[in-house]
């Protein structure tokens, strides 16, 4: 009987740890391509605000995948989901790899969104639904360090590839990755509940994913100042989209994601300090290889190469950062990672004109100790409140937040990055160096933002 229970229990540790695996894979995708840009620009002689859309539709195309994950977990076997996402990116990988042109290579890129799009919410999903709940911190951690660790790897693994082979070998090297754990993780991950044949709102499924879109295409307006009328037009259109998905839902007897998860007004603050801090991970991993080639004149090997000593040192302590969860409860580890958070963001906003390689690696590694300590863990408590069929709902709006984040994010620095660009007085070196500073001003806004969250969601606990 022991001999039994250890048997299911190594098979559940197997499949939780293959749907990480594959999640990984897609999620190191979405920042590789970032220090390839100005390489692809000139092989497909596309512009840059063009080859950007190979990360930002990624990021996008897997927040659509997303929205739908709590009917998928419903409607579909973990086995039959994870087969799914290793096919679906290694397809679109092999397209990618192959693109003879953009429109080919965008598209085999939205293809291989299925991977982390769907693989993702699976790896959250089971492990609440085949874990003990004593273990949810620990096993969180570890979906928080490939969920937060992928992407900031993501740019060193692109720049080592693209310097010493081609930026066609990043899909190749993934690709047979994602084959190795589609052999070795189908055997293991099995079928977890009943599942249910209920229809799918497609109507609420559109509503929602062109609201992804109008904001994301929106905000990209930015760069063209706020005074831009387009930029409004569509920001307008995306509330607009977002009422009517909200109507629908109250109406329809489809649920293609119950609202009845924002009742819970701590997992709202909870949820909101998740996507700010991805907000804040993402985008400043976009501009900090930007900042060492453009301002510091370095490769682009460098370029991605600053970010991992910070990410590998607190990567390491994720596991640690789960277990404090665990033993010392959410307010040590989320108030004090939300400081460094904040602390790592005010210093790259004061020394933003002059950031030295150092420099870079010291605040970047107090910033990714931060998030590394918070991000797993705002997650585990945003879920806490929820219970039953709930919590796979909430799991996907925790998701699919996530990846929109980091969307809007890259887009939103972007963008401020482009406006001082764009004015052309001085350099362009010292306008890309003022531009990153007022980017940073920003994520320290969202730091801020980060804290009064989670003061809101401990006293929306409390008050229960």
């Amino acid at each position: 009987m022991k001999e039994e229970i250890m048997k299911k229990s190594t098979k559940n540790i197997l499949a939780v740890l293959s749907a990480a695996f594959m999640s990984f894979v897609g999620i190191l995708t979405e920042t590789s391509l970032n220090v390839t840009f100005p390489t692809m620009m000139k092989e497909f002689k596309v512009s840059l605000d063009t080859i950007q859309w190979t990360t930002t539709g990624y990021l996008l195309m897997i927040a659509i995948i997303m929205i739908c994950s709590s009917y998928l977990n419903d409607r579909f076997t973990a086995r039959q989901l994870f087969i799914i996402a290793c096919v679906g990116f290694m397809v679109g990988s092999v397209i990618s790899a192959i693109a003879p042109n953009f429109p080919i290579l965008l598209l085999g890129r939205l293809i291989s969104a299925l991977g982390a799009g769907l693989s993702t919410p699976l790896m959250f999903n089971l492990i609440t639904e085949i874990m003990p709940r004593s273990k949810w911190g620990v096993y969180m951690g570890i979906a928080g360090l490939v969920v937060a660790m992928a992407p900031t790897l993501g740019p060193a693994f692109g720049g080592i590839t693209t310097f010493y082979l081609n930026w066609r070998w990043i899909f190749v090297f993934v690709t047979i990755f994602a084959l190795i754990v589609f052999v070795a993780g189908t055997p293991v991950i099995g079928k977890y509940h009943d599942q249910v044949k209920s229809s799918f709102d497609y109507l609420s499924f559109i509503t929602l994913a062109a609201a992804f879109i109008t904001l994301t295409l929106g905000v990209n307006q930015i760069s063209y100042g706020m005074a831009n009328p387009l930029l409004w037009i569509l920001l307008v259109v995306t509330a607009l989209l977002v009422w009517a998905f909200v109507k629908l839902s109250q109406k329809s007897s489809k649920k293609l994601l119950d609202l009845a998860v924002f009742k819970q007004k701590a997992f709202v603050f909870g949820a909101l300090a998740y996507f700010l801090l991805q907000f804040n991970n993402i985008g400043i991993s976009f501009v900090l290889p930007n900042y060492i080639q453009i301002v510091g004149k370095q490769s682009s090997l460098v370029g991605g190469l600053v970010l991992l000593p910070g990410s590998i040192i607190a990567g390491l302590l994720n596991p640690y950062f789960g277990s404090l969860y665990d033993k010392r409860g959410a307010k040590l580890p989320l108030y004090l990672g939300g400081f460094f958070m904040a602390l790592s963001c005010l210093l790259f906003a004061i020394f933003g004109l002059n950031l030295s390689a150092m420099m870079i690696i010291i605040f970047y590694g107090i910033m990714m100790m931060g998030h590394r300590m918070s991000f797993s863990n705002t997650m585990a408590e945003a879920l806490k409140v929820e219970t039953g069929k709930l919590r796979a709902d909430a799991t996907a709006v925790c998701q699919t937040s996530q990846q929109l984040a980091g969307s809007v994010g890259t887009t939103i620095l972007a963008s401020i990055m482009s406006v001082w660009q764009k004015q052309g007085h001085g350099s362009y070196t010292m306008a890309t160096a003022q531009g990153s500073q007022a980017a940073f001003c920003f994520t320290l806004l969202m730091s801020l933002i980060i804290m009064f969250s989670y003061w809101k969601m401990f006293r929306a606990e409390k008050a229960k």
